[in-house]
């Protein structure tokens, strides 16, 4: 089998030669300086990937609105502000994200949507009707070939919103605003089912990958949240894209075991990254025992195991987390995160994934 072709059958669960493992964020094709031992291991072993495309900056079209840029270097505090101003007919949105020097991971510390008024601000935007060139996504295809499954990257329609506001005024709308809520979710909605009819119209991709479902999900929000926030909306355009025979892949972190059989309803193909106990309440063997060939199931290791873990006890954790998910196929090994949680990768991350490769390989025919 070709990547391609296996990363197909473990999405729809059906026999595989091998059990398919992937460094999620190190691409064999797209090779990047700060992950290269990490690139070399999927290279040596011969590793799943899984590609994800999106229009290039270039492809995009204009915004019917202006947005206005500033950084700011704080040399002292080894560090910058990126400011960015929305302009809206009801008055400016305004973000500051703070970041360091170094590389590591930044934060939002002032998000574009504090209030309603904000949220109204929001709303009072003009459309974008035009759609995106897709020129680049042929020359991607062709570089991939059968070397790993083609994704397009979409959004999705809560998280868009989440973004703009943060979790902790969310919290709120979800109490108090829920009409508003509603109406920018709805928007953003709409411009991701155009989209998605879009691409499915141009007959590009094997499908569609998304992330953003893990912040309306216990116990940021109730499962009634989900349902009406995540679930109703995001069901639509995995109906879409189902009715077009592509895939989809789903990112939500956290506690499965209260959404594991909705996101089966929902019918999405493939549910990363399963976070193992103390994340989630349920173990891998339990998720596979829910979806029973259902729904294709990736991860299993915890990202953190990669800081904490003598190399040894990396080797028995992931033993165990083959044992328990490889029975059966539907399953590809995954650590649960991307390893662009550092700035930069240490002697004993760049260890505990060797032994990570290692292992899986010695265990992954079928």
């Amino acid at each position: 089998m070709t990547h391609r072709e296996r990363l197909k059958k473990v999405f729809k669960c059906e026999k595989i030669d091998r059990m398919p493992i992937r460094i999620w964020g190190v691409s064999p094709i797209f090779q990047t300086e700060k992950f290269k031992p990490l690139c070399e291991l999927v290279v040596k072993y011969d590793l799943e990937s899984i590609e994800f495309w999106g229009p290039k900056q270039e492809e995009k079209p204009s915004l019917p609105y202006r947005i206005e840029i500033e950084e700011k270097v704080i040399e002292r505090e080894q560090r910058k502000e990126i400011i960015k101003k929305t302009k809206t007919p009801k008055g400016d949105l305004i973000e500051i994200f703070r970041t360091n020097l170094d590389g590591s991971p930044g934060r939002v510390i002032k998000h574009f949507i504090e209030d309603i008024k904000d949220a109204e601000k929001y709303l009072s935007l003009p459309d974008i009707n035009e759609l995106p060139k897709i020129d680049s996504y042929f020359e991607f295809e062709e570089k991939i070939g059968e070397r790993a499954l083609i994704l397009v990257s979409i959004d999705e329609a809560m998280y868009t919103v989440h973004r703009l506001m943060g979790s902790e005024t969310f919290s709120y709308f979800l109490y108090d605003h829920r009409d508003i809520l509603h109406k920018m979710i709805e928007r953003e909605f709409k411009k991701i089912e155009r989209y998605v009819k879009y691409i499915l119209s141009k007959k590009i991709g094997d499908g569609f990958g998304y992330v953003g479902p893990e912040l309306c999900i216990p116990p940021l929000a109730s499962l009634k949240d989900f349902r009406e926030f995540v679930f109703d909306y995001d069901k639509k355009i995995v109906d879409l894209v189902h009715n077009e025979n592509k895939l989809v892949w789903v990112h939500c972190h956290g506690d499965m075991a209260p959404v594991l059989k909705d996101f089966i309803e929902m019918g999405v193909d493939c549910l990363n990254p399963v976070e193992p106990p103390p994340v989630s309440k349920i173990t891998l063997k339990q998720m596979k025992e829910i979806s029973n060939g259902k729904m294709c199931l990736e991860g299993g290791i915890e990202d953190g195991y990669f800081d904490i873990l003598p190399p040894e006890k990396m080797k028995e954790v992931v033993e165990k987390i083959i044992d328990e998910g490889k029975p059966d196929g539907g399953f590809i090994l995954s650590p649960t995160s991307s390893p662009g949680t550092w700035s930069k990768l240490l002697p004993k991350h760049i260890e505990n994934y060797r032994i990570f490769v290692e292992t899986a390989v010695n265990l992954r025919e079928y």
